[in-house]
């Protein structure tokens, strides 16, 4: 005798109870979002990143997971809970502790990124690196299309796409551009013309946004991309010499239509000798007098610094005092400088750390069919992050703190199934159950 058929309602919650319980179901739907989010939905990326954290919580107080710490992951978690810890300094040592504790509740990611980590490397049937990139491909179209509605559309000087502004906009797409890519040999043909329509796309969006601090980190993606994928290029130089001429047209004539080169231009006639510091343009004015005198204050406290909720009241100080006065940032528009005065010597060797983790923990891998897939992977994220560091903040944003902590996630992730052998996935049944 047939059972009788559920409701549309029961199966909805069926298949609500069944997700919960089955951390492989989750994390095929936890990772290609991880992915994607960002750069359509901005912050929306972040609460999704911290929805997964309370659910891998849920399940340990419950006993349905255990801790693990696997030796192919230590390293990359101690180098985030040491980054996080650092941070603490600020509030525990230095005045206005309530707005150093809230620099602190910025780096919290850091401290979850440990907490997923010891729950994903217990979903083994999920090829979370690939899905992670599916999504990213995904997001830069979304991103393209967003962004081209404000600009085209909206008549919007900048895009943003759901980003805070532009900056953290051009600097994940250009980033979202350079990660399409990764995988690309193992693709199929209907795949690999969507990894390079999102590279494309990433790329466009990039200059819709008019971030120059991402364009610098385009020599960087264009070269890791050449060497990663030459033995495909060598093999079809005439596709590849078609597909890069496309790409460059494409992304010439946006950049053209959004006023980029006159912006290049107005760049290079600020940073003419002597003429920084009072340049007409205020952009580079101000991030010149914010670095300068923040290498000053830093080299007058050089080991815990000023405090991270102080270090931008120090240098406006320091530039009053020479009569050049600029707006109350919460930072000094440079990761490194920023850290510097407000975290010391301590600070910075954190967020070094930081940033050559995911490059040692790729290099150091199982050297297995994915990994050239891991290497690019990693060097594009944290060299795109230390390049877009040298003119803004990278850190202590909670879009750009999700973007990095998610790549960094799926890689290490990456990683320790490379190290278990792990060769083989297959998709977890997302069928409602008739309950």
């Amino acid at each position: 005798m047939d059972r009788p058929k559920c409701s549309p309602v029961a199966r909805v919650v069926n298949w609500c109870r069944a997700t919960i319980n089955d951390p492989n179901r989750a994390a095929f739907l936890f990772a290609p979002l991880l992915g994607f989010l960002p750069l359509p939905l901005g912050s929306l990326a972040t609460a999704w990143f911290f929805a997964g954290a309370v659910y891998v919580s849920a399940l340990w107080l419950t006993g349905r997971l255990s801790w693990v710490w696997p030796a192919s992951t230590a390293f990359g978690c101690l180098v985030c809970l040491a980054y996080f810890g650092v941070a603490l300094i600020s509030p525990v040592l230095f005045p206005n502790r309530l707005a150093g504790l809230l620099d602190v509740g910025t780096t919290l990611h850091f401290l979850v990124f440990t907490v997923l980590v010891g729950a994903l490397v217990q979903s083994p049937r999920v090829d979370v690196f690939d899905l992670f990139l599916d999504g990213i491909r995904a997001g830069a179209i979304s991103a393209l299309i967003y962004s081209a509605i404000e600009v085209f559309g909206l008549g919007q000087w900048r895009a943003t796409a759901g980003m805070a502004n532009a900056i953290p906009f051009g600097d994940v797409a250009i980033l979202a551009a350079g990660l399409s890519l990764v995988g690309f040999t193992r693709l199929s043909r209907p795949h690999k013309l969507f990894a390079l329509i999102a590279m494309a796309a990433g790329f466009g969006a990039c200059l819709l946004s008019q971030t120059r601090g991402a364009l610098l980190a385009l020599p960087l993606i264009v070269l890791a991309l050449g060497i990663y994928l030459w033995p495909t290029i060598r093999r079809r130089t005439a596709m590849a010499g078609l597909v890069l001429g496309v790409v460059t047209v494409t992304v010439g004539g946006l950049g053209i239509v959004a006023n980029v080169p006159d912006r290049l231009v107005a760049l290079k006639a600020s940073l003419e000798a002597g003429r920084a510091l009072r340049s007409h343009d205020e952009s580079t004015a101000h991030r010149a007098i914010l670095w300068t005198y923040g290498a000053e204050a830093f080299l007058a406290r050089p080991v815990f610094g000023y405090g991270s909720q102080n270090a931008v009241d120090e240098v406006r100080r320091r530039a009053a005092r020479d009569g050049f006065e600029v707006p109350p940032y919460r930072h000094l528009h440079n990761e490194f400088i920023t850290t510097a005065v407000g975290r010391g010597l301590v600070g910075l060797a954190a967020l070094l750390m930081l940033l050559a983790a995911p490059i040692m923990a790729a290099i150091g891998s199982v050297r297995d069919d994915r990994y050239r897939d891991r290497v690019a992977f990693a060097i594009m994220l944290s060299g795109g992050y230390a390049i877009f560091g040298m003119t803004n903040l990278i850190f202590s944003h909670d879009q750009m703190n999700t973007v990095f902590v998610s790549a960094f996630l799926i890689l290490l992730l990456g990683v320790y199934q490379a190290a278990t052998g792990q060769t083989t996935f297959s998709r977890p049944s997302l069928a409602a159950p008739r309950g």
